[in-house]
């Protein structure tokens, strides 16, 4: 069975488990002050690269999000294409928005967030870069709202951040074994300096431990925990200079390591700084003050891009590199998708119309245009 199907597959039951496990009063329940993720929640649209080297790209397109018009779409670009596909999963409303973890080679789960009636996240999965896509899941409650809101491993270990009372589930292959709440990880020995005030991204290391990205209420605390010998230990860089609380916008897997996106402290003058683990030690960029971001990028080789407001971007190379300001943004910018060779394009998502931008030494250049079929009136 692929990896893929294989997710599909232990994916099918796993809430069984999960709520007799909720419900057994074996999990301290979460406190309303320990939200599943803090106020400044990281943004959805965003874009990154597969192992084997596959583009995606997830942006809302449609009309307002207010009147139910906005739909969220899924676009992936295989190795070596130049060219960009629609692969939005189908059958299930998307206005709440899509999450996605890469699985392994070209396998890639995905997950919709809740929306108007739409209490729980169905899962979907595919092994072919979205050209065919099984049905699995559904997670109930659904996922919380953010960009890493699943992780996958290809042995089929998932993890699921939830929107219900901060609950994080890991499956291990005859249901849901544990779940861990923003308020259980405060009060360990490893999550008490960091004073955690909420869940906001998970991940597998590069030995497949769990990963937990989180916000701190403590000055220069990152706040991310890895599993060892059956304890969360603290595995987050301390941040220097930071007399802010510190938060995990993005937490992924990246080669033999991790690639993380922090925003330090709130408001306009927050910034924004990015850390790499190569599995000894974290390397930090230098900060990049930038407010609240709009969307973020993950590309090959550790490298990251993140989009600012309307017109400002920035990338980063990746390990050591300095933050490089891009030229002013093409009108619609949703994200940047990063690929090899140092290659930054744009993606515009207005209404109906995909665009492919291609950054040059002459400036932003149109590389693909994608007319979708937005089903307008269908969530009324």
């Amino acid at each position: 069975m692929s990896p893929g199907r294989r997710l599909a597959a232990l994916a099918a039951g796993i809430l069984l488990t999960a709520g007799a496990l909720a419900g057994c009063g074996s999990t301290p329940a979460a406190s309303p002050s320990m939200p599943v993720v803090p106020a400044a929640a990281p943004p959805l649209q965003t874009s990154f690269t597969g192992g084997t080297g596959t583009g995606w790209a997830v942006v809302q397109m449609g009309g307002s999000a207010a009147q139910d018009e906005n739909f969220w779409e899924m676009f992936a670009r295989p190795a070596g294409s130049a060219a960009w596909r629609l692969v939005t999963p189908t059958g299930v409303a998307d206005n709440g928005g899509l999450v996605a973890a890469s699985a392994g080679g070209t396998s890639l789960l995905t997950g919709f967030l809740p929306s108007q009636d739409l209490t729980f996240s169905p899962l979907a999965d595919t092994s072919d870069s979205g050209a065919h896509w099984a049905t699995a899941g559904p997670v109930n409650p659904g996922l919380a709202d953010v960009p890493d809101a699943l992780a996958a491993r290809p042995d089929g270990n998932l993890i699921a951040l939830t929107s219900g009372g901060a609950k994080l589930g890991q499956y291990g292959g005859t249901g849901w074994t544990r779940l861990i709440t923003a308020q259980a990880l405060a009060a360990t020995p490893a999550g008490k300096p960091c004073q955690v005030t909420g869940l906001t991204a998970v991940a597998f290391g590069s030995a497949g431990a769990p990963v937990l990205g989180t916000g701190c209420g403590r000055p220069a605390f990152a706040g991310i925990f890895t599993e060892s010998g059956g304890r969360w230990h603290a595995a987050g860089p301390a941040v220097p200079n930071a007399g802010e609380d510190v938060e995990v916008l993005r937490l992924a897997s990246a080669g033999t390591g991790l690639v993380a996106l922090l925003q330090v402290g709130r408001g306009p003058d927050a910034g924004t700084i990015a850390g790499w683990y190569d599995g000894t030690r974290w390397t930090l960029s230098a900060p990049l003050r930038t407010g609240s971001v709009r969307s973020t990028a993950i590309g090959p080789g550790g490298s990251v891009g993140i989009i600012l407001n309307a017109t400002h971007a920035a990338t980063l190379a990746g390990p050591g590199a300095s933050w490089r300001t891009l030229p002013a943004l093409p009108r619609w910018a949703a994200t940047l998708a990063l690929g090899p060779g140092g290659q930054v394009d744009a993606i515009a998502a207005h209404a109906s119309t995909f665009t492919d931008w291609r950054l040059a030494p002459a400036g932003w250049g149109q590389q693909q245009t994608i007319r979708v079929t937005v089903p307008y009136g269908s969530s009324g």
